[in-house]
């Protein structure tokens, strides 16, 4: 008995810690509230009650609001355009005496609706792309309305705005692949607007980094910048201890690209090592 309850509990352990959940829970609600009826999204299984709590508060909100903007007798639906462990997005429907939409990107970690700049930098340009206009996350770029209760129907691929993505968010609703030193000269074959994370050794204190070359800077790459991490368990207070650059970048066009990567002092041309990949962009 005893070694039964013994397997049982680490049979339990492990099934909790193996298993990976890649999505949001999203469940159908039924709603019936006078001249408002039909189905609303629910979410379930987030990691605290009260956060769940109040997005299902959130959504259930703001359907009721578009349904009796909606006037007249109103069939409540939605769709999900956008699934991820962290945040999700949906397209509420209400069909009155007109019919409305309204888009609502739910940030599961802090419950709330997903704000602009913790995904995008915010410069002239973007706000003038966008134009004020209400979006939605999908899963090959933004979805947007004409106008206030219009239809999501216009299509902004995540191509044509990777130059303003905050890199430290985007990957919660972008496809993106880590890249490490052991594949070096082997291919990867990626859909166009993937996000790639390169990992390579490094020790900037010495003055060496890695860059692409500057005769390898094919139309279609976007260089999304660079950063440093260092290995766990390191002081971090502790000067010259190696760790790995990270280049962020992706590909806006199909095609295949061959990208060479030098580590190098950035005043000097004499370049200590080089490594090359290769991308089949789909």
């Amino acid at each position: 008995m005893k070694k039964t309850c013994i397997l049982t509990l680490l049979l339990l352990l492990f099934t909790v810690n193996a298993w990976a959940f890649g999505q949001s829970t999203i469940m159908e609600n039924v709603l019936s509230s006078g001249k408002r009826q039909g189905i609303i999204p629910m979410v379930d299984g987030v990691h605290d009650i009260n956060v769940q709590k109040s997005i299902n508060a959130l959504l259930k909100d703001a359907a009721e609001k578009l349904g009796k903007d909606a006037g007249g007798q109103v069939k409540l639906s939605y769709e999900v355009t956008l699934n991820r462990p962290t945040m999700f997005s949906v397209v509420l429907q209400a069909s009155g005496d007109k019919t409305l939409y309204k888009g609502v990107n739910i940030d599961i970690i802090s419950g709330k609706e997903c704000d602009s700049k913790d995904f995008f930098y915010l410069k002239d340009d973007f706000v003038k792309t966008i134009d004020s206009r209400s979006y939605v996350f999908s899963e090959e770029g933004l979805l947007l309305a004409s106008e206030k209760g219009a239809a999501y129907s216009e299509k902004l691929p995540y191509t044509a705005i990777l130059q303003y993505l905050n890199i430290a968010s985007c990957a919660r609703f972008m496809t993106g692949y880590k890249v490490t030193g052991a594949s070096e000269g082997k291919t990867l074959p990626l859909q166009v607007g993937s996000l790639v994370s390169l990992y390579l050794p490094s020790n900037p204190s010495t003055g060496f980094d890695w860059y692409i070359s500057e005769n390898n800077k094919p139309e279609g790459f976007v260089s999304l910048g660079n950063s440093f991490f260092l290995p766990i368990n390191v002081n971090s207070t502790v000067t010259g201890v190696p760790g790995n650059t990270i280049i962020f970048f992706g590909f806006t066009k199909p095609g295949k690209y061959k990208l060479v990567f030098e580590y190098k002092r950035p005043w000097t041309q004499n370049v200590d090592q080089a490594m090359t990949y290769n991308f089949l962009v789909r």
